[in-house]
């Protein structure tokens, strides 16, 4: 009868033909409950094996991209309605004209990145931050005490996350359109961004007749793998190209579209990813404005660690506080002193240098 049982268990159990015939080899020579014994620990061994490395093999779960909201509501005018305004400088530019308002996206913890913003190029540009809540109370209460310091924090009452860009970024431009409604320019960029004033002017100069100013991408797909951050379902965006968008690293939209902007805006149904709905659906598709392309206002940066290639663009993507720190001190020489003074090394600012 033990017999009869070991060999149905291992021909059950045992997916390896070399191991059963292991197993039989091995209780030919022997009888009783110890066969029996020794059988059930080698197919526990053998599937605890197979078990871990199956595991090791899967890829993790994907990570939780906080899209739920959007299946419940993807009005703008919803949230508009139910987020409150909790901090804002008591002193704004609602009087006054500014010729480029920088509107910067950042998050409660990147205070180290907003301080070298401040001590760098923020100091010739109207500058001002746009926050959402952190995930402790703790933080609030740091935000606040930053916020009377320097006095150029708008916070409103949403959970901070990558998901909510696009919300982050209609309470800045309504923000802006009742604080800062003068402003010839409005230029939303991140944190991780150095601005170069001076050639951004010579950006706009060159630039007069653009409703929208960036860095385009065009015929690009929308990323449907959910491991990424950039994360784009299809019942969010059915589409499978995405025609042309301004990188939102770093746009640039004429004053006088900002109302036009925001009201088509609570007409068209929110999707994640803010740069292709701002500048996609709601400018290029769904009001006709062109999108124009500027290389100097880029996406990317130079691996070249030198500052010409940096003084040459107007804007200079992911970069870390101590490389702002580090390059800045050249480039504002430079533009103080009106003089390029970079020859042959502008080479390394073309997009060939850029990562």
């Amino acid at each position: 009868m033990l017999r009869l049982f070991f060999v149905v268990v291992v021909n059950c159990f045992c997916k390896s033909s070399m191991m059963r015939r292991r197993l039989f080899k091995f209780c030919a020579s022997r009888k009783g409950l110890p066969c029996i014994l020794v059988t059930l620990a080698a197919l526990y061994a053998s599937w605890r094996c197979s078990h871990l490395v199956s595991q090791a093999l899967l890829p993790p779960p994907p990570p939780d991209q906080n899209l739920e909201q959007f299946r419940f509501n993807r009005s703008l005018q919803h949230y508009f309605d139910n987020i409150n305004l909790l901090i804002e400088p008591s002193s704004t530019c609602e009087l006054k004209e500014v010729p480029v308002l920088v509107m910067v996206t950042s998050a409660p913890s990147h205070w180290q990145q907003r301080d070298v913003i401040r001590s760098t190029w923020g100091k010739h540009q109207q500058t001002y931050f746009f926050l959402g809540l952190g995930s402790d109370d703790d933080q609030l209460v740091d935000t606040y005490i930053e916020a009377k310091q320097h006095s150029d924090l708008v916070v409103h009452e949403y959970q901070d996350h990558y998901q909510n860009l696009t919300l982050k970024v209609a309470l800045m431009m309504q923000w802006t359109l009742k604080r800062c409604p003068l402003a010839h320019y409005v230029f939303k960029t991140d944190d991780d961004v150095l601005v170069n004033p001076w050639t951004l002017r010579t950006v706009l100069d060159d630039n007069k007749e653009a409703a929208l100013l960036g860095y385009k991408k065009e015929n690009n797909a929308p990323h449907r793998d959910e491991y990424t951050k950039w994360y784009l379902p299809r019942w969010l965006f059915p589409e499978d190209v995405i025609p042309e968008y301004l990188s939102g690293t770093g746009y640039i939209i004429k004053g006088k579209h900002l109302q036009d902007i925001m009201t088509a805006a609570l007409k068209v149904p929110l999707i994640n990813m803010e740069d292709v709905y701002f500048t996609y659906l709601i400018a290029r598709k769904t009001l006709g404005l062109n999108l124009t392309h500027d290389r100097r206002l880029s996406p990317y940066k130079p691996w070249v660690s030198l500052a010409c290639p940096y003084w040459s663009l107007a804007s200079i993507h992911n970069l870390t506080p101590d490389e702002v720190v580090r390059i800045w001190p050249t480039i504002e020489e430079i533009g103080q002193s009106s003089s390029e003074g970079c020859g042959m090394f502008k080479m390394f600012s073309s997009d060939i240098f850029l990562f």
